[in-house]
């Protein structure tokens, strides 16, 4: 079996490439630094030649050499704009870790790469199951598919994208805090609580008694609160993927 690529068809085939490589490497779960190097380029050439087909070269397409880094950059930002997701969910467990205390206790997270708490890694997981659960693996497909219609091959930098990030970053890590928000203020709660009773009782040491019971509650309130937790991820992955998609990916 033999194929006949012409010049027009490698070029395009070549800039795909370009842009299927940039959004593995950075997608959540596809640029996960635990997956070897040519596994992702394995399967940024698998999408390219699936994907090839739907792709049209722009009528006014740049030349070669200035396109593909851009085409490269296009599918780079698409995957760090659907990977802020996982990064507001990251932003929630830092925010009730440092309430609960755990941030005194802080060390190497294997998984990130960087100092973590305890409770970092229960989050990553958490983001990593909903987001499987939501077959959002299969849109990040979807949400690439339909980059090459709403930018077509060698069309230039689309100058909405890079607002479309910039907001969406802001919006995320608010989003981020939003969910930890009740978690945070319920441990507040008891932080007032404990320096009111040390106030009425000067007896009492204040580092032995709170540390202790915020950890007590912060455990027993994220129990009780998880499926809100749960539904305020989702909540944000949906807003991440219909941000960068225009609505056209259903999550």
């Amino acid at each position: 079996m033999t194929f006949t690529v012409s010049g027009g068809q490698s070029a395009l085939l070549f800039l795909v490439m370009m842009r299927c490589t940039g959004l593995v490497f950075t997608a959540p779960i596809f640029g996960h630094h635990s997956i070897p190097t040519l596994v992702k380029f394995g399967l940024a050439a698998a999408l390219t030649i699936a994907l090839s087909k739907g792709a049209g070269m722009n009528a006014g397409a740049l030349p070669l050499l200035l396109a593909a880094p851009i085409e490269l950059i296009i599918g780079t930002a698409l995957g760090f704009i659907l990977s802020m997701g996982f990064q507001a969910i990251e932003v929630s467990g830092r925010v009730i870790s440092i309430q609960l205390g755990l941030s005194l206790a802080s060390v190497f997270s294997p998984t990130e790469e960087e100092a973590a708490t305890a409770i970092d890694p229960f989050f990553s997981v958490l983001a990593g199951l909903l987001f499987l659960a939501m077959n959002l693996h299969l849109a990040i497909v979807s949400a690439l598919a339909n980059s090459f219609l709403v930018y077509p091959i060698g069309g230039g930098w689309p100058a909405d994208l890079a607002l479309t990030g910039a907001q969406t970053v802001t919006l995320v890590l608010e989003l981020g805090v939003r969910v930890a928000l009740p978690i945070a203020l319920v441990l507040l709660l008891v932080e007032l609580s404990v320096a009111l009773l040390a106030r009425a009782i000067p007896q009492i040491n204040v580092f032995i008694l709170g540390l202790p019971l915020k950890m007590l509650v912060g455990i027993g309130v994220l129990a009780i609160a998880m499926p809100s937790l749960v539904n305020g991820a989702a909540s944000i992955f949906r807003f991440i993927f219909n941000a960068a998609t225009g609505g056209a990916v259903s999550t």
